[in-house]
């Protein structure tokens, strides 16, 4: 028999739980959240919305912003199914705190040379692979920002989706499966993570491999998932001024 995890609940329930979850949350994130009518129900009842609201500033500002309705329904499906439904069961199923998952900083800036030194050639790779047609036919997701204010407010969302991505995969899947499966939970995690990619370009995919790898290997010695969330943001930003430099998209540039 097992001894209880801290919070009386046994490592084996502990990964069966995580594992089960993960399994229902990322079908339902495919199947849901990113096949683009959930997107598109709940941008057209924010339009319905803001064109009943009475003439003056907050109808202004929300039909301005009309043209990233879509991508906020996608990180808020993203943040549901990423962080909102695995906090929840760590903290009421677990009976654990939020910090045993990752969600403590003390490590993040004792750690940072060693994420900017991994930061440093994924962002010369970047520059390099920027022109080619696979990297345009990809990025950036929000192709025509109208001002920087506007980019500003995408990238803001885009970051927000990487916490919670980092804290499922490096907060929660980890941190409930390490007891039960040792060094072992890192490649179970990295399994699901590494499909997440496959809509993208082959080299991003393997990437991939090598990223989640070492951000798993790092968010289990460090008990942070902020150095992983900072790394995926900057690459992730990175990849859109880089794509948006080669088309000369960036605001202001047109």
């Amino acid at each position: 028999m097992e001894a209880p995890a801290a919070g009386g609940r046994s490592p084996l329930f502990k990964a069966m739980t995580a594992l089960g979850a993960a399994a229902i949350l990322l079908t339902l994130l495919n199947f849901v959240v990113l096949s683009g009518q959930l997107q598109a129900d709940l941008a057209d009842r924010v339009w319905g919305f803001a064109t009943g609201l009475s003439d003056g500033a907050l109808k202004d500002a929300l039909l301005s912003a009309s043209p990233l309705y879509r991508h906020a329904a996608w990180t808020l499906g993203c943040v549901t199914c990423y962080f909102i439904v695995p906090a929840f069961i760590v903290v009421a199923v677990f009976r654990e705190p939020l910090s045993a998952y990752g969600l403590n900083g003390r490590g993040f800036v004792r750690h940072l040379p060693v994420y900017l030194l991994l930061l440093a050639p994924v962002l010369v790779a970047v520059a390099i692979a920027s022109g080619s047609e696979a990297f345009q036919a990809t990025y950036p997701f929000y192709r025509h920002p109208k001002g920087w204010a506007d980019m500003l407010a995408w990238e803001l969302l885009y970051a927000t989706q990487f916490f919670a991505l980092e804290f499922f995969f490096r907060g929660f899947l980890l941190h409930a499966t390490k007891q039960r499966l040792g060094v072992l939970a890192v490649p179970a995690m990295v399994v699901p993570y590494v499909m997440l990619h496959f809509t993208k370009p082959m080299p991003e995919a393997f990437g991939a491999v090598i990223a989640g790898t070492v951000l798993g290997v790092l968010a289990l010695r460090t008990g942070t998932i902020w150095g992983g969330v900072f790394v995926h943001a900057a690459v992730a930003i990175s990849m859109d001024v880089a794509s948006l430099l080669q088309r000369g998209g960036l605001p202001g540039a047109r």
